[in-house]
């Protein structure tokens, strides 16, 4: 276990016991242990750049993206230098991919940050008298003798209802995940949180006149050029991962113009309604760049099944076996790879029309009134189909991109009420008026974790830059009249204009099936083996409910071959062989 491991404000018994484990774990002093201390446990992941000016210290994990040019690359205590000019709002400036934690001795205040692609992570847990204990690891922070390893109610409960856990809450209780963009405080108060301020809204305009589409495409075109360049300024050579999509479509021809030796990546499938291989041939193909199709049999993602349970943390996205097999082998290709992770928060996402009704006019009435008419449409062939405009249960569960347990069933498996008043998810969606349905909904697909593509990184060492996220891309972007990023049923207006001018849109302008790994396959191999090791009732019994036997319900109907509850028998099998990898009651 790599990584940063730190405490301020801790007295001296608990210094002693700190400093020890990280002396058995072979770990080097960076900080004098007093009011703040800090250790290195090995080689972190990312590497580790330290800033000391004027008393002040920081700790970079992972990369800043300068101009391409050597000259211009800041020295360290310059960075400082923009903390004593700004303040905390330095954070905010700084481009990269990044976590950083920051110590102030004159004000006695600990800054932990990570920029918003959540690339790095950081962790804390507070003390009872005040004091924090942090870590970039989330495995390091919870072997320590000061943090208690016990399973997370609120986390399981989000688990279960989201088949993810959104930051800031983390399947380890009392430990908390900081929130990516989001400046975490910790000073004799206590640990607060400041977000950036900004003036951007969804209906705001770029300065001056309104661009028109081709204008605007044209300025994407060449922020996005440079967001490029700084995060590939180390590379000869690069993977960018085709899907066939527009965005990584994009990606991929912007590289190519740019004269780096691009390897596009497509993962295939047998099911052709999954499979986009021969999308993503064509348009490499047309690229004039060498192209890649992977295939991986049964054994394969069964073994990246197990890689991924043995994780820090359990995560429920499908994708993660194929995307972890896909990164090992462009590992063979280059070290740096480009992913279109970031487009659809940034350019919007306008939900279905059902969704919006659902959202902005069901959601009024009383839930058993919409159980209630709901049941009376099922036998009626012409209404049976508007069911899911009144069938739900909270409206946060009408957007979710995987749909969990109801509430009230984890309820009853836990035996306990559940409140989900702490996930992100919840907190985001309820900050919206309900007719603000793209801004809504982009922003909530932005808080969900991209956690296949992290975990896959740290694990095959290959590092990932999401140019979507390049800071002049999102204020420019931000700033554009809604109709040039969604109109009359087309979303990314101004990118798939942008991408015209590089590829014949007839390649790309089609369907899209998203990276859906077809998981049923991996989960009825050898007679539904993975069920059978890792979601058995002794495993679920592990989670401590009150009524484990509705989840073992089931797993027996999808073994039985009933599929309406696959996406969360598959959460089940993640969360139970990462549990047999995890003790947490040691």
């Amino acid at each position: 276990m790599n990584g940063l491991l730190g405490a301020a404000g801790l007295g001296s018994g608990g210094l002693a016991r700190l400093g020890a484990y990280a002396e058995r774990r072979a770990g080097v002093t960076l900080c004098p242990p007093g009011a703040f201390a800090l250790w290195r446990i090995g080689a972190p992941v990312g590497g580790l750049r330290t800033m000391r000016s004027e008393g002040v210290q920081a700790w970079l994990l992972g990369d800043l993206f300068t101009p391409p040019s050597p000259a211009s690359t800041p020295p360290p205590n310059r960075l400082l230098d923009a903390y004593r000019r700004q303040g905390h709002r330095w954070v905010w400036s700084l481009e990269g991919q990044f976590a950083l934690a920051l110590w102030d001795p004159a004000r006695r205040e600990l800054a932990l940050y990570r920029d918003d692609s959540s690339t790095r992570s950081l962790y804390y847990h507070q003390l009872p008298g005040g004091a924090v204990v942090f870590s970039d690891r989330l495995d390091l922070l919870v072997h320590c003798p000061l943090v208690p390893r016990r399973l997370s109610r609120d986390g399981l409960h989000e688990y279960l209802r989201l088949l993810d856990i959104t930051s800031p809450n983390t399947i380890y209780a009392g430990v908390r995940s900081v929130e990516p963009g989001v400046l975490c405080l910790h000073d004799r108060h206590g640990v607060h949180r400041r977000r950036p301020q900004t003036t951007a809204t969804a209906t705001a305009d770029v300065d001056g006149p309104v661009p028109t589409l081709g204008q605007a495409a044209g300025t994407l075109d060449g922020l996005l050029t440079d967001a490029i360049a700084r995060r590939t300024a180390d590379a000869e050579s690069l993977v960018c991962f085709l899907s066939g999509g527009v965005d990584s479509a994009y990606l991929c021809a912007l590289a190519a113009a740019q004269g780096l030796e691009v390897t596009a990546v497509t993962v295939g499938f047998a099911d052709a309604m999954a499979d986009e291989a021969a999308v993503a041939a064509a348009i490499a193909a047309a690229l004039g760049i060498r192209h890649r199709i992977l295939r991986f049999s049964i054994p394969e993602y069964q073994r990246a099944f197990m890689d991924l349970a043995a994780a820090e943390y359990p995560f429920a996205d499908p994708a993660g076996a194929p995307t972890l097999l896909a990164f090992e082998k462009a590992r063979d290709s280059a070290e740096i790879a480009l992913d279109g992770t970031g487009a659809d928060t940034l350019l919007g996402i306008m939900p279905a029309r059902h969704q919006r009704i659902a959202v902005q006019y069901a959601a009024r009435l009383p839930y058993a009134l919409r159980r209630a008419l709901a049941g009376l449409m099922a036998p009626v062939p012409g209404l049976r189909d508007y069911r899911p405009l009144l069938d739900f249960g909270d409206p946060q569960e009408v957007l979710m991109r995987w749909r969990g347990w109801p509430r009230r069933t984890i309820q009853r498996v836990c035996g306990r009420p559940v409140d989900l008043g702490g996930s992100r998810f919840y907190q985001i969606h309820r900050s919206f008026p309900p007719g603000a349905h793209m801004a809504r909904y982009s922003a909530l697909m932005g808080t969900l974790p991209d956690d296949r593509i992290h975990v896959a990184s740290a694990h095959t060492g290959l590092r990932v830059r999401f140019p979507f996220f390049a800071p002049a891309v999102a204020d420019y972007v931000e700033r554009l009249p809604v109709q040039l990023r969604y109109a009359a049923g087309e979303h990314k207006r101004v990118l798939k204009h942008a991408l015209a001018r590089h590829l014949p849109r007839a390649l790309w302008d089609l369907p899209k099936h998203g990276f859906d790994f077809p998981f049923d396959d991996l989960l009825m191999a050898d007679d539904h083996a993975l069920l059978r090791a890792y979601a058995d009732a002794p495993t679920l019994e592990r989670l401590g409910c009150a009524n484990p036997a509705r989840l073992s319900h089931a797993v027996a109907q999808y073994r039985a071959g009933h599929r309406a509850d696959r996406f969360r028998v598959w959460a089940l099998a993640v969360l139970g062989a990462w549990l047999q990898q995890h003790d947490l009651s040691a």
